[in-house]
């Protein structure tokens, strides 16, 4: 029979002395500059005059009270924000009241600033509270199981207990109990715990033995391998395969697939298994053009010169390019059949120079400017089709990065860096930055100010040159069609890409994102430092994660699941998305699908180019 055992516990230990009556102190008052909670479209509140309203934020774990901000009024309060209660209130509020029914109260208290529009403030209480706590006798301990492969599932008593990192737990009370550990690809392992020891934990240690062998699979360069109608990879695949039997299948564009069944056992360990190559499916292809003699090109590959006709062409979609020079380039695409020849046939166009725009100049490849004296590059991107939002390698996603979606984007360039200081100040003839340097990417404008400035830059080179759409960022900062699948843009490793909270200051910062604090990063010196400074992407763009954050063209709203061409983002809407990462955010703010927003009119951040093709 369980015995319990009542104790009645003062709990109150704190720095700070509560008067006998008023049993709630304040004991800290401040401005959250980076909280942009009240500033935001889904938590923003406006007064009866319209007003952007304040916030703030209590921090305290106790429910029940009533607030009084005099003859302004309260606005809203909310108690469901954990260890927080929200109270929105008119800009220009001098005093707050607190009360509580237990508690006691708080009585015109004085707000030490200024309450402003649309600004978030943290308020930290102290209370007095008399808690009753029961204490039952020990007749039951903890069973811990440590597992090897960490993913095991464990079954105890024959209740399915929770796997956290290769832990799984439960209380249980003394006796014996049967357990079976089991995990996709390994033997699985029973047998008996005894709970028995009041004053120690019983820990049990599961290693499964494996049921799989590492193999490689060696197909044709640019040849897709699937296992089992799944993906596995292009060209060549190393991985974990169950001991089994397999249809294996390689597919390439323009050709037929080919299959192949694999038995996969203890004796394929490490070994190379090259796969049957696809079949080449060809028609034919006449090109011509006036005037002659005009360069070829099939899919980026220059083959020769017009008139020209290919018996063997890779059925499928060809973009072909007609170039001479003092003539507009003709490009199109075809769509080449077995057995019939398509024909691509043009008449070329006298070409027309790119406008100098008096201060600007264009070199000869045609993707770097200089305006004024500062010279700046545009990356070509390859068009292409990817998995836009919550993949896999992105670890924990927000809400707002599902659905994970497929997006297909035509060909454009995008800035090899952010725009730095000296472009900016070359155009616009001013510089907002914080951290000051002519290398360092400029910061602090906002949405509407990168507009004035685009128009200005467009009047100066004679381009159309615009901020990315969502999508072309994700898919630039991915590496594009070169994509290695990282989680941060170019790496797995964010400090070899990417400036942020940990490494932006005098001395680099250790521990995990949930130690992130702001007065330690300013402590620290955290800033801002010169583009190109850290290793640039498959696509050889640099700070595509971390530095400064970078405006997108897109209204932010919700991603839709169905496949899309060149999405734009909502049609209308009240905030703007940004990406990548920032000097003093977290590292899980750096994720290439990582998506954040704010007004146009706010001015904290940065802008990375994009022409289109």
């Amino acid at each position: 029979m369980k015995k319990y055992i009542l104790a009645t516990v003062l709990l109150l230990l704190s720095a700070f002395s509560l008067r006998a009556q008023d049993k709630i102190a304040v004991s800290e008052f401040y401005l959250n500059v980076h909280d942009q909670t009240a500033n935001m479209e889904k938590t923003m509140k406006r007064d009866q005059n319209g007003n952007v309203c304040a916030l703030i934020k209590i921090q305290t774990t106790q429910k029940g009270f009533s607030f009084d901000v005099g003859v302004l009024g309260i606005v809203e309060v909310q108690e469901d924000h954990p260890a927080e209660i929200w109270v929105y209130v008119p800009f220009g509020v001098k005093r707050i009241s607190i009360y509580h029914p237990e508690l006691g109260s708080l009585l015109d208290w004085y707000f030490p600033c200024s309450i402003e529009k649309a600004r978030t403030y943290i308020m930290k209480l102290i209370t007095g509270e008399v808690q009753t706590i029961v204490k039952p006798s020990l007749t039951q301990q903890y069973v811990m199981f440590r597992l090897s492969p960490p993913n095991a599932v464990v079954e105890l008593d024959n209740k399915m207990l929770v796997t956290t990192d290769g832990v799984a737990q439960d209380r249980k009370a003394f006796g014996k109990y049967g357990f079976r550990v089991t995990a996709p690809l390994y033997y699985p392992e029973v047998g008996k715990v005894e709970v028995n020891d009041s004053k120690n934990k019983h820990i049990v240690e599961v290693k499964l033995r494996p049921a799989f062998t590492t193999v490689t699979l060696k197909a044709d360069p640019g040849a897709e391998i699937w296992v089992n109608g799944e993906k596995k990879g292009t060209g060549s695949w190393t991985g974990d395969l169950g001991y089994d039997t397999y249809l294996v299948e390689t597919k390439k564009v323009g050709h037929r697939p080919s299959q192949q069944e694999v038995t996969i056992s203890e004796e394929s360990a490490n070994q190379t298994i090259s796969l049957n190559k696809p079949s080449p499916i060809y028609g034919s292809l006449d090109i011509n053009c006036t005037p002659a003699d005009a360069d070829i090109y099939v899919d980026d590959k220059k083959i020769g010169t017009t008139p020209m006709f290919i018996e063997e062409q890779l059925i499928g979609s060809h973009v072909v390019k007609i170039s001479k020079q003092g003539y507009k380039d003709h490009k199109s695409t075809v769509e080449v059949s077995e057995g019939n020849t398509a024909t691509v046939a043009a008449t070329l166009e006298k070409g027309i120079s790119l406008p100098s725009g008096g201060n600007s100049q264009v070199n000869t490849n045609g993707n770097v400017f200089t305006v004024k004296g500062v010279s700046f590059k545009m990356i070509p991107v390859e068009g292409g089709t990817f998995i836009m939002g919550a993949t896999p390698e992105q670890g924990k996603p927000s809400s707002d990065e599902k659905p994970a979606h497929q997006v297909t984007l035509s060909s454009y360039y995008i800035g090899e860096t952010e725009v730095t200081q000296a472009l900016w100040t070359a155009v616009m003839g001013n510089n907002p930055s914080y951290f000051k340097g002519d290398n360092n990417p400029v910061e602090k404008v906002s949405w509407n100010d990168c507009q004035e400035f685009i128009s200005k830059l467009n009047s100066l080179t004679g381009q159309n040159f615009r901020l990315p759409t969502e999508a072309e960022w994700e898919y630039a900062a991915r590496g594009g069609n070169k994509s290695k699948g990282y989680r941060y843009s170019g790496s797995k490793n964010l400090d070899d890409v990417a400036w942020y909270w940990k490494n932006s200051g005098d001395r680099y910062l250790s521990g995990t994102d949930d130690d992130w604090e702001w007065k330690k990063i300013e402590k620290n010196n955290s800033k801002t430092h010169p583009v190109k400074t850290k290793q640039p992407n498959e696509l050889g763009i640099y700070d595509m994660s971390g530095n400064v954050w970078e405006w997108c063209q897109d209204w932010y709203g919700d991603y839709s699941s169905g496949s899309q061409t060149n999405p734009q983002g909502p049609s209308t809407g009240f905030v703007r998305v940004f990406r990548g990462g920032s000097w003093f955010r977290s590292a899980r703010c750096c994720r290439s699908a990582f998506r954040l927003f704010n007004s146009p009119g706010s001015y904290d951040l940065g802008l990375r180019l994009v022409l289109s093709e």
